[in-house]
């Protein structure tokens, strides 16, 4: 996720539009990969702060969906991840959240991914979410999940397309 690394081995893709590279006959390889430079992730990329916030008791925690090879979010949508108190009495206790890159959105141009074997180059995007004033000594559920239009909720499975984690941020 270092920059200059991305300058130099990724390309600078359009924002918004899907970054397909079909074969059309001809082995097109390696695939090109779209730069994913770490400053998107702005109070949460470690540049400025290396402890990642967790030292002002205001932690990042970088959230990112599974390679899904082909995958398309939908019809030239949007897709983010979002992430809520799991319980309704803790939403206050849990405090204001700040994602980055802004409202947690993850762009088109990161998909569709083509696997390892093919995309040698390819930086998985990820988004940075900072709580910003979470209640000390308190054990908060937070629940993360990607929106897109092809991400379906499956009853059998509940953690399709979600993460869910425990934070806790003592005070002395």
């Amino acid at each position: 996720y270092n920059d200059s690394r991305q300058v130099a081995m990724n390309e600078f893709c359009q924002p918004g539009r899907y970054n397909e590279q079909p074969d059309n006959g001809v082995l097109n390889y390696p695939k090109r990969a779209c730069q994913f430079n770490r400053t998107l992730l702005r109070d949460c990329s470690g540049l400025n702060d290396s402890t990642y916030g967790y030292q002002e008791g205001r932690p990042c925690i970088l959230v990112k969906m599974n390679r899904v090879i082909k995958f398309y979010a939908g019809a030239n949508q949007p897709m983010n991840i979002s992430c809520a108190a799991k319980k309704e009495e803790d939403v206050q206790k849990l405090g204001e959240i700040a994602m980055f890159p802004a409202e947690g959105h993850i762009d088109l141009m990161y998909f569709p991914y083509y696997g390892k074997k093919v995309h040698v180059n390819y930086t998985q995007p990820v988004v940075a979410v900072k709580f910003l004033n979470l209640t000390f000594n308190h054990d908060h559920n937070v629940e993360c999940r990607i929106n897109a239009a092809n991400i379906k909720t499956d009853e059998r499975d509940k953690f399709a397309g979600r993460v869910a984690f425990k934070i806790r941020v003592n005070k002395d």
